[in-house]
């Protein structure tokens, strides 16, 4: 009675102890676009890590030749090929394969022995298999086969000529199929100009110089290059970029009791802001998100062969900004705030360095903008 307890009890034992038979695993690679019959680079499947005991035997001998084929989704994508003197199986491709439809491929390699072959065969049937008695996996690497390109248009561009030097008016994108370095993109601006910069990694397009006083449009292409071998260049972005003069506040009407209708006001043509007039105060729009050591414009060139440059009021310590002494750059000295100090006049004097003549101070009034509002 006790034996007929312990049975099943046994039987589950026994059962659960028994593993599934793992079968090799093995890894190649060909390269896409390679020619129909390229071999698998990488994968040797050796005979005698086979199970070969799966083979049925033949009548009068030992066992049959043995028959291979490829099992799984994309098989007949490939084909299977004996180097006997190695005493191997290799795998060939028997089209052309693209990375970008499909990257891998995950087969099994199945055996069936010579006997059951000729029996099928003698019947216009396929090959029966046996078992699979391998795991394959094939990686598809990819070639420069593609170039970038950009989805955006053409780009015309209005820009404030006070923009603050090193701000990033636009952003260009490519876009490439491939993978890896060859997916890797470097931009560049042909031809190439004074005024704006397109940084390499990003796409962003810098004003790196001045463009106060411009009034033709700057025109340059962007381009993408990736750094595969051989490197494949995009076809261009053209860009456009045209300097906005805001116009000067116009001066206080002498008798205004005779003013004019406002249709007959005549604003005067605004100059170049680099060019200082001690009748008028020259405006300049600046964003409140310019950072710290922007330069928000340059006051050269002026009537002195050789110029100094000197911040008369307020002080440095109250004003947000400085002037380069030598050079003239109006610079961000601290965190600007519009809303409460949406306005700052300041009041600079320029004297030639050998000290016979100096220019009367010169204000300027600077208006800071909203956001990404100002410069645009």
């Amino acid at each position: 009675m006790m034996w007929v307890a312990f049975l099943p009890f046994l039987v589950s034992c026994a059962l659960g102890n028994t593993t599934v038979e793992q079968v090799p695993f093995f890894h190649g690679h060909v390269f896409e676009n390679s020619s129909p019959g390229s071999r698998v680079n990488g994968l040797s499947v050796p005979l005698k890590r086979l199970n070969s005991q799966r083979l049925c035997a033949t009548e009068g001998s030992g066992s049959a030749a043995a028959h291979f084929k490829l099992l799984g989704d994309g098989s007949d994508n490939f084909r299977v090929f004996a180097h006997h003197k190695r005493g191997n199986i290799l795998l060939k491709t028997s089209g052309v394969l693209d990375r970008e439809e499909r990257s891998e491929y995950a087969l099994g390699l199945g055996l069936c022995c010579g006997k059951c072959a000729a029996l099928t065969l003698g019947d216009g049937g396929d090959s029966p298999v046996v078992a699979e008695v391998a795991s394959i996996k094939v990686d598809v690497l990819d070639t420069n086969d593609h170039q970038p390109t950009f989805a955006g248009a053409d780009v015309k561009l209005n820009l404030d000529d006070a923009t603050a030097l090193r701000t990033a008016i636009y952003g260009v994108t490519a876009r490439d199929e491939d993978s890896g370095k060859n997916a890797e993109l470097i931009y560049f601006a042909l031809p190439k100009n004074g005024s704006f910069y397109a940084v390499p990694k990003t796409g962003d397009i810098l004003l790196v110089d001045s463009i106060l006083g411009l009034d033709e449009p700057i025109r340059f292409k962007v381009f993408a290059r990736d750094r595969g071998w051989p490197p494949r260049t995009s076809e261009c972005v053209s860009v456009e970029i045209s300097p906005r003069q805001w116009p000067m506040v116009p001066s206080v009407n002498p008798q205004p009791g005779k003013r004019k209708p406002t249709s007959q006001v005549k604003v005067p043509a605004r100059r170049s802001r680099s060019v200082l007039e001690s009748d008028s105060p020259v405006f300049i729009n600046v964003s409140e998100d310019a950072g710290i050591g922007s330069v928000v414009m340059n006051l050269n060139p002026v009537r002195f062969q050789s110029a100094t440059f000197e911040l008369v009021e307020p002080d440095a310590e109250s004003s947000p900004v400085s002037v380069s002494r030598d050079s003239g750059d109006i610079v961000i000295s601290r965190r600007l705030d519009r809303e409460t100090e949406p306005l700052v006049e300041i009041s600079v004097k320029v004297q030639d360095k050998r000290g016979l003549q100096c220019h009367p101070s010169e204000s300027s009034i600077i208006e800071q903008q909203k956001g990404a509002q100002a410069g645009v």
